[in-house]
């Protein structure tokens, strides 16, 4: 039976209901795109948000996000984006974390796929990085698994997605990681947020996702921030012994022009 995982990031979501992001009211974008998600009718297996819940980084933030999600919390994963906290996601999340302290990475073994995800958040810094912390754990659940497929998730994506400004914040310090990429060929795909953008790359024999986000786009091959009138979306995988699918789904009309374009 194929396993199938839903890949939600970038909500964006503040305190004030009422605050928009980059014209964008993201607590409405969310709403439309959880209608969107239930109406696929896809019993989804696992839920997984790559980083970027909210802008402010506020308690009442992730309260939102939580009531928005629902009963779907019980299938959801979390790890931070550079918008993010990590106590405050401990404080609100404690389902969706694993760990009572440090980098939250998380782990799924399925009887033919490992998922895993990866920490990149800095605090206070707009780029990320991977900590050696992350990386020992990584190695270690590789390790475990050295026959099963793999995806990472990951909110900085490790290579460049040829749109300048968004390329100058991404994944810092890569080669430790890069390294252990290219000694786990089990690791069959990466999939990321925080580009607001739909990407597909390589990177040796992976392939790289980005994931456009459930609010504001950000157009492509720009060299400054310029956003895309283009509907929010999000990622579907399916997973079926060795193979894998996967696709961007966006809602049908965009409801909410940007206002940076």
């Amino acid at each position: 039976m194929a396993l199938n995982v839903l890949q939600l990031t970038d909500f964006h979501i503040f305190s004030d209901p009422n605050t928009k992001f980059l014209g964008v009211p993201t607590i409405k974008t969310l709403q439309d795109v959880l209608v969107k998600v239930v109406d696929l009718n896809i019993d989804f297996d696992h839920i997984i948000i790559t980083g970027d819940l909210t802008s402010d980084e506020e308690l009442i933030s992730y309260q939102t996000v939580k009531e928005l999600l629902g009963n779907m919390i019980s299938k959801c994963k979390i790890i931070p984006g550079n918008h993010d906290d990590r106590k405050l996601i401990r404080k609100v999340f404690p389902e969706c974390v694993e760990n009572e302290n440090g980098p939250i990475n998380f782990s799924i073994s399925t009887n033919s796929w490992q998922l895993l995800g990866l920490d990149t958040h800095i605090p206070g810094e707009l780029y990320g990085t991977i900590s050696t912390e992350t990386l020992c754990w990584l190695k270690n659940m590789l390790d475990k698994h050295k026959n099963k497929p793999t995806i990472l998730f990951q909110h900085h994506p490790p290579v460049h997605v040829q749109t300048k400004w968004v390329d100058l914040l991404g994944l810092k310090n890569t080669d430790p990681f890069i390294e252990i990429l290219n000694q786990n060929p089990q690791i069959r795909l990466i999939s990321c947020g925080h580009v607001h953008q739909e990407f597909q790359g390589t990177l040796g024999n992976i392939t790289i996702f980005t994931t456009p986000s459930t609010g504001t786009q950000f157009q492509k091959g720009t060299d400054m921030l310029k956003c895309d009138p283009i509907p929010p979306g999000f990622r579907i995988f399916s997973f079926d012994n060795d193979s894998w699918e996967s696709k961007t789904i966006r809602l049908d009309e965009l409801k909410y022009p940007p206002v940076k374009n």
